[in-house]
């Protein structure tokens, strides 16, 4: 408990700084010790490390004071290595002293390769080329390198990287197409397109913060894949028109439309979160027209009050309002996406999330594409938001067990908003799946797992 950990916390800096003593009661000089605090929550854990003056003043002055140091540390911190150092201690070029950089913080070449909007191969290039300038030969050989030198004493500087490559994700975000169709009741169905022209169609539903706009905004890797990307904004979003109680497998009809309008015979299908229904709607009611699908990190079934543990407790009780207090539900989604839109970059950034979605919330590169999706799709119109809100504690209108294609399911262990057990009974469901379970991943993983997801959408 917090009372335990304090009274352990000063008896232990007590014992630093006792004077009178010089040896523990073992007859050696006093040792550091170490505490370690884990609250079993979704915090990391913490160390703290209590040592004694290395040289107190009180050998020297009795009437000197006597001083313990806390050395803490916490595993979520990683060690942020500047690169210029590195392009300075060992002659590299500054794309291989980024990608050295990244390593050493801890992620994956994989990893290091998706943040620097490189190819994988392009990646083992330039980490070849590291190898021989430092002259070692592998990749923990690297880390132990730059760690055990002088680069650790200077701090990243994140300005000179972050200016290139939000030039670079503004020169590679480009929309083909936006455009809408008349639907055969009348409205406007608003959609874009993005990466090749001539690609692998693949159509993506957004979630409840999205519109035609959410994606990754790197549309030439999207292009560079073969793929090309279909984004409608759903009714009530952006510029389609809404329309009410507008049901999952409705929706699927509208898309039917627009399918029928591109002359598209086959394609694959993704959806986000709620978007991820949307998907699977489709998917059941015409499965002929599908290569592949793609749900991540998709809303659960609320059918009970157990199917709402483990949200967050705002978005717990929106949905239960949407259930039993409906008009109550309809003002709250109305009043909490206005709120949002006013001020988007202050609304992501109180979001209750996990670890590894801060890191893609709270990311300099993808702020404006966060605040442009929101803005986009609900800036002008609020239907759709309070649409989704309403109908996610209905019983969703089809069985998974009935979908007869092949679903690959994304989801990261640390999603707050559709945890990982709740989604089970689903994925159990469907008799023709795969589950890409993602350690530590979190709702918005679709951000660091893009060129996996469509290249499992292309194959």
């Amino acid at each position: 408990t917090s009372r335990s950990l304090n009274q352990q916390l000063k008896a232990q800096i007590h014992q630093a700084t006792d004077t009178t003593v010089n040896i523990d009661k073992n007859g050696t000089d006093k040792q550091v010790a170490l505490i370690k605090i884990d609250e079993n929550d979704d915090s990391p854990p913490v160390s703290l490390l209590i040592s004694p003056d290395l040289y107190p003043g009180s050998q020297y002055d009795k009437q000197a004071e006597s001083y313990a140091i806390i050395f803490i540390a916490c595993a979520s911190v990683r060690q942020k290595i500047a690169p210029r150092t590195l392009q300075a201690l060992f002659h590299l070029t500054p794309a291989e002293a980024r990608l050295a950089a990244l390593l050493a913080s801890g992620v994956s070449l994989n990893q290091a390769a998706e943040q620097r909007f490189i190819a994988r191969n392009t990646a083992k290039v330039q980490l070849k080329s590291i190898f021989s300038k430092t002259g070692v030969s592998r990749q923990a050989e690297l880390i132990k390198l730059i760690l055990t030198s002088p680069a650790v004493f200077t701090s990243s500087t994140p300005s000179p990287d972050d200016s290139e490559l939000k030039a670079r994700i503004k020169t590679r975000s480009h929309i083909n197409l936006e455009t809408h169709i008349r639907l055969s009741d009348g409205r406007r169905l608003e959609y874009a397109e993005y990466g090749d022209p001539r690609g692998i169609p693949i159509i993506h539903i957004h979630g409840v913060l999205g519109g035609r706009y959410e994606r990754l905004p790197d549309d030439l890797l999207t292009r560079e894949l073969g793929v090309r990307l279909i984004i409608p904004d759903r009714p009530g979003y952006g510029l389609s028109d809404s329309v009410a109680h507008h049901s999952y497998l409705d929706f699927a009809h509208d898309l039917l439309e627009l399918v029928e309008h591109l002359s598209l015979s086959t394609f694959s299908i993704m959806g986000l979160s709620v978007g991820a229904i949307y998907a699977s709607a489709f998917a059941y009611i015409a499965p002929q027209k599908l290569k592949n699908i793609a749900m991540i990190s998709s809303t659960p079934p609320f059918r009970s009050f157990a199917d709402y543990e483990g949200l967050q407790p705002s978005l717990k009780l929106l949905i239960a309002f949407s259930k039993y207090l409906p008009t109550a539900a309809q003002m709250i989604a109305r009043v909490a996406i206005r709120n949002a839109c006013k001020d988007p970059i202050k609304f992501f950034a109180n979001i209750p999330v996990s670890a590894s979605d801060r890191a893609i919330l709270s990311n300099p590169l993808y702020t404006e594409h966060f605040r442009s999706c929101l803005l986009s799709g609900s800036l002008t119109c609020h239907s759709g938001f309070i649409q989704d809100i309403m109908i996610s504690a209905e019983p969703w209108p089809f069985a998974f067990e009935n979908i007869q294609k092949k679903i690959d399911f994304w989801h990261g262990t640390q999603d707050t908003h559709s945890p990982l057990n709740r989604i089970r009974p689903v994925i159990e469901a469907t008799e023709n799946k795969q589950l890409h379970k993602i350690e530590g991943g979190g709702h918005f993983l679709i951000y660091h797992h893009w060129q996996k997801i469509l290249q499992s959408l292309v194959q």
